[in-house]
């Protein structure tokens, strides 16, 4: 259960036998439900959990609100990273949105193999380096960009989260309704539907173009 996060691992740093021996030993392989809570608002986060498999959204509850903040999915690390490194409480819930599987790293085993395994702190740092870019994208994002933007964007660079988290989860993260969401698919359905009309109009002409020219 371990193989998919070895292998990912090793895409950045080198690993010996005696590293991979090191994380196995340390590490826990936990099942998740779907809407099954990894972490809860108020609790310390003490672990980075690698997804092997399935999708978390991290989200805050606000009288009752939820305002979805981000979307996890497999081969990748979910955590409130704020909380794992400062030890405050969380902020946030860390919610499965499919059933999941997950090999939590704990904050002691995690710095246990800072000091053990080589180049293990260089893979934090790129951990880190890489989640402040996201962070900050998503920040600018939100300034620079109309909802209906950040959507086409979803749709161009994470196409997975929007045909797999339900619609008013993405609207929450958009930071609009349900039903502003539904009004920009539409338009941007119509859009893609006259660019396909046109171009459907164009490789006909063409054809009889070829025909007659045969």
């Amino acid at each position: 259960m371990r193989e998919q996060v070895i292998s990912f691992l090793k895409q950045f740093i080198d690993l010996e036998e005696k590293d991979i021996l090191l994380i196995e030993e340390l590490t826990t392989v936990k099942h998740f439900s779907k809407n099954e809570f990894i972490l809860i608002q108020g609790k310390v986060c003490d672990f980075v959990a690698f997804i092997n498999k399935g999708a978390f959204r991290d989200f805050y509850s606000i009288d009752g609100q939820e305002y979805s903040k981000q979307f996890f999915l497999e081969g990748g690390f979910c955590t409130d990273y704020a909380s794992f490194l400062t030890g405050k409480k969380s902020l946030t819930y860390l919610q499965a949105t499919e059933d999941s599987t997950v090999v939590i790293f704990e904050k002691k085993d995690v710095d246990v193999m800072y000091k053990t395994i080589p180049n293990f702190v260089q893979f934090g740092k790129l951990l880190a380096e890489n989640l402040y870019i996201t962070v900050t994208d998503i920040k600018a994002s939100f300034i620079l960009n109309s909802p209906e933007e950040r959507y086409a964007n979803m749709l161009i660079n994470r196409p997975e989260v929007i045909q797999r988290v339900p619609q008013y989860m993405i609207a929450s993260y958009l930071g609009i309704t349900p039903e502003a969401l539904s009004r920009i698919r539409r338009r941007l359905g119509k859009r893609t539907n006259t660019k396909t009309n046109k171009n459907y109009s164009c490789y006909k002409y063409l054809a009889y173009f070829i025909v007659f020219v045969i």
